[in-house]
């Protein structure tokens, strides 16, 4: 292991992560780098792996030849979890990690955005709660008070959560990563989607200014109205992108993160709108187009309402029922590491 700066503050929040991903004490934890890997965030994880009781073996990508499974992963003993902080070199990895090791990829690209964060089992069990939910529902429902109704039949629907959780050998997980998705089959969506001020445009980061309302017919976005000087950029960046999969509705996520702040942001917060884990923030809803690898648009609503099948999910930007946090994991939150 590299000696290094550490984020006390981040060894303890990643050293209770890796307790909730089961790390055997005694056994080796990988970290593994490359040259853009913050290395705070990797001496960090080193020790995190020390407090758990594991042996820390540091291996960065930039100075090992890609050769096959383990490449110099297996060097100091069979690995039983391996901390991820790639940024590139990513197609090579499911070839270089030994099929029985547990990977956690971190997604954070620096100690400061762990920071808010507290690791709780009680997210996974409302990640858990959130696909049953899904998966038994045959429709979805997206609304707000300002104007928001989209409808999705979910008979034929892919759906994925992500927990942050890497609990078994063998399992993938990003974290810190907390959402519920659903791609709706093709043609299966109807209604509108309307952008409140406030609202967040991604990719670019953007506070919606103005109302934009957005109609979808048979599964594709037909028509955007609103202020030019919002409906102008939008259309600018899906002509951009130069595939008519762009307009085609991709996904609907609903956030299940708590990522504390000192106060609820305000509505155009400087710099929350392209904060670190906007997407997965507790409660947003975003609504997305493109058809992977294509990138469309997608609206992130801070306030919408979600039910399944009339089941309340989301109501004004607050998880509901199963989906919101126990009082365990909010007294967690109260009194953080």
């Amino acid at each position: 292991m590299e000696n290094g700066v550490v984020d006390r503050q981040a060894v303890e929040v990643l050293a209770r992560q890796l307790e909730l991903c089961r790390t055997a004490p005694g056994r080796v934890g990988v970290v593994l780098t490359d040259g853009a890997t913050d290395p705070v965030l990797a001496a960090s994880a080193a020790h995190a792996l020390i407090q758990v009781g594991a042996h820390p073996h540091t291996v960065s990508i930039d100075d090992q030849p890609l050769t096959g499974p383990g490449a110099d992963l297996t060097a100091s003993g069979r690995p039983d979890i391996i901390v991820n902080l790639l940024n590139g070199y990513m197609d090579a990895l499911e070839t270089m990690i030994p099929a029985y090791a547990r990977v956690l990829s971190v997604v954070a690209s620096s100690t400061g955005d762990l920071r808010g964060v507290v690791p709780h089992a009680g997210l996974s069990r409302r990640v858990a709660r959130g696909m049953d939910l899904l998966k038994a529902g045959q429709e979805l429902h997206v609304g707000d008070r300002d104007g928001t109704d989209l409808r999705i039949g979910l008979e034929g629907a892919r759906r994925w959560k992500h927990d942050g959780l890497a609990a078994a050998p063998g399992t993938v997980a990003e974290w810190p990563r907390g959402v519920i998705g659903t791609a709706p089959a093709a043609g299966i969506a109807e209604g509108t989607v309307v952008m409140s001020p406030g609202d967040i445009w991604l990719p670019m980061g953007w506070y919606a200014r103005s109302p934009v309302t957005m109609t979808v017919e048979g599964g594709r976005l037909v028509g955007i109205e609103g202020p030019r000087s919002e409906t102008d950029a939008i259309r600018a960046h899906l002509a951009s992108v130069g595939s008519p999969s762009a307009y085609r509705l991709d996904a609907v996520e609903i956030g299940l993160l708590w990522i504390d702040r000192p106060r609820p942001p305000a509505l155009f917060e400087p710099g929350f709108a392209d904060s670190f884990g906007i997407v997965d923030r507790c409660g947003h809803v975003v609504i997305a187009t493109g058809d992977y690898p294509t990138v469309g648009i997608a609206c992130c609503l801070r306030s919408a309402t979600v039910a399944v099948d009339q089941i309340a999910a989301v109501r004004s930007g607050h998880p509901q029922g199963e989906l919101a946090p126990d009082v365990y994991e909010q007294a967690a939150h109260r009194h953080p590491l």
